[in-house]
């Protein structure tokens, strides 16, 4: 499950809003796509905070996230 804590709007992109958020998932199996918040895309600079191991994850412009802690990229496109 994903849960939005906070976003800010940066601009639209058609009729998209892009934003950079903080969210909060279950596991990073939930850590969405570029354009998989609710009709939101998000921008390189969110955040993701991973409750089952308390890992922070940052949404990186290539895609991927990116494990804070242990550099290991994470593509939501290609799921495990």
């Amino acid at each position: 499950m994903l849960t939005i804590l906070k976003e800010k709007f940066m601009s639209f992109n058609g009729e998209r809003s892009l934003v950079i958020a903080e969210l909060a998932v279950d596991t990073k199996n939930d850590l969405p796509a570029e354009n998989g918040v609710d009709g939101r895309l998000i921008s390189q600079g969110t955040i993701a905070w991973e409750i089952s191991t308390g890992d922070l994850y940052g949404f990186g412009g290539d895609g991927k996230w990116v494990n804070q802690a242990t550099g290991e990229a994470y593509d939501p496109t290609n799921r495990e």
